[in-house]
């Protein structure tokens, strides 16, 4: 503080002491709100990293940002977002303003170091995966969500979206493809959507609109179909609108702004309600294949990120489907948190699950790997071992009454594989 600044501000001997007094009081109340973290078990990563790479300051850095998670420091924050939002339109540094009443999550708009390599290593990943799953019996396709600042680059304004972001979507396509993956270009299906409604994505959120969510379900269920998917008991839904809604999407949380008054908000979007409603076939018209098990070679697991948790889009896939869908996706999952658990759990059971949508966001594809990515080479040699010891399980044989008594009907099993039903 400068000494014109000090002496604008301090002129009596009180308003010395009300300064020192404040200034006291924040120390104690960080000291205090610090305490309380690390009694309730925060401070987590100071104590995991404890004094290891000292000379390279990371226990400062780990507490650095143990610290800007305390109680008081998140309160002070928001404070300081929203006065800034309301002072000078400032969204904070994840999420910025394109066009008036357009927020943009600035990931996206991010270069990293060492991108190619990233996606690379991705790409080999996700082919590894691939072959190991297909050695199961299991079939994948590839759901890629362009970013929001892609589909909608002329909502940007000014927001200026780097060059050299404009191939990422393409070079990953033609990797997966030209090694055999099923890969669903989703900026084809957002395209009409685009074009008959001016948009596909909410101007609040980072995730597609309703009409977004129902074009990119119904392209994701239109290649499993290609790919020979039939329900062998199909599932009728039917969906309808209802009221229209003011409706805040996940950037105005990011940008720190949703504790503020509803008029001080940024403008929210308008969102219709959606009512799902299925009704499956009657009994007498279940056919054989889903009597003796076949049924279950229909199952389909969407593995994948928030996309596949907002604007419905799972449900307008089971619909297109007629089809129940099985959703493990997670918020904020990335490239490999739903892979990763979907891996363990299939590397416990005995039947593979046959379909898989592997729904991915364009903007992970660069980022620099984490742990939890490389670790799905090991859950891919955990599957692969178990594929290889049920391969050398003798067949098993599973009977049951045959309507009318008849004798028993038996389906012979080999690993995965279930055969047609016989006398």
């Amino acid at each position: 503080m400068s000494q014109e600044l000090h002496n604008a501000l301090i002129r009596t001997r009180w308003q010395a002491w009300t300064f020192i007094a404040a200034f006291g009081a924040l120390l104690l109340g960080f000291g205090v709100s610090n305490l309380v973290t690390l009694s309730d078990g925060g401070l987590v990563k100071t104590r995991a990293n404890g004094w290891d790479d000292f000379t390279a300051g990371k226990p400062m850095r780990a507490l650095a940002e143990d610290l800007r998670s305390t109680p008081l420091a998140e309160w002070l924050g928001q404070r300081q977002r929203e006065i800034g939002w309301l002072a000078f339109n400032d969204t904070g540094p994840r999420v910025q303003q394109g066009c008036p009443g357009w927020l943009f999550l600035m990931d996206e708009l991010k270069p990293h170091r060492n991108a190619a390599q990233n996606a690379e290593e991705r790409l080999d990943i996700a082919l590894k995966l691939h072959a190991a799953l297909a050695a199961r019996g299991s079939r994948l396709v590839v759901a890629l969500v362009p970013d929001k600042t892609r589909i909608e680059r002329d909502h940007l304004c000014d927001l200026p979206r780097p060059a050299a972001l404009d191939t990422r979507y393409d070079q990953w396509v033609r990797g997966l493809a030209s090694a055999g993956v099923t890969v669903v270009d989703l900026r084809t299906a957002l395209a009409p959507v685009k074009q008959s409604q001016g948009a596909a994505f909410d101007r609040t959120d980072t995730h597609w609109s309703l009409a977004g969510a129902e074009a990119a379900a119904s392209a994701v269920a239109a290649q499993l179909k290609a790919m020979g998917f039939a329900p062998a008991s199909p599932t009728l839904i039917e969906h309808h609108p209802t009221d229209i809604r003011p409706r805040w999407g996940d950037l105005v949380r990011l940008a720190g702004l949703d504790g503020l008054p509803e008029a001080w908000r940024p403008a929210p979007d308008q969102v219709a309600g959606m009512h799902f409603s299925a009704s499956a076939q009657k009994a007498t018209e279940v056919s054989a294949d889903a009597l003796f098990g076949d049924a279950a070679h229909q199952r389909v697991a969407l593995i994948g990120t928030s996309f596949s948790r907002n604007a419905h889009f799972a449900d307008f896939l089971a619909a297109a489907l007629a089809s129940e869908v099985g959703n493990l996706a997670r918020d904020g999952g990335g490239f490999a948190q739903s892979m990763s658990e979907f891996l363990e759990q299939e590397a416990q059971n005995e039947a593979p699950t046959p379909w898989i949508v592997w729904e991915m966001t364009e903007r992970v594809l660069q980022e620099p790997l984490q742990d939890i990515d490389r670790a799905l080479l090991a859950s891919q040699v955990a599957l692969s071992a178990r594929h290889a010891s049920l391969a050398q399980t003798p067949p098993a044989k599973a009977c049951q009454t045959a309507a009318g008594g008849q004798g028993p009907l038996c389906v012979e099993k080999e690993g995965p594989e279930v055969s047609h039903a016989r006398h």
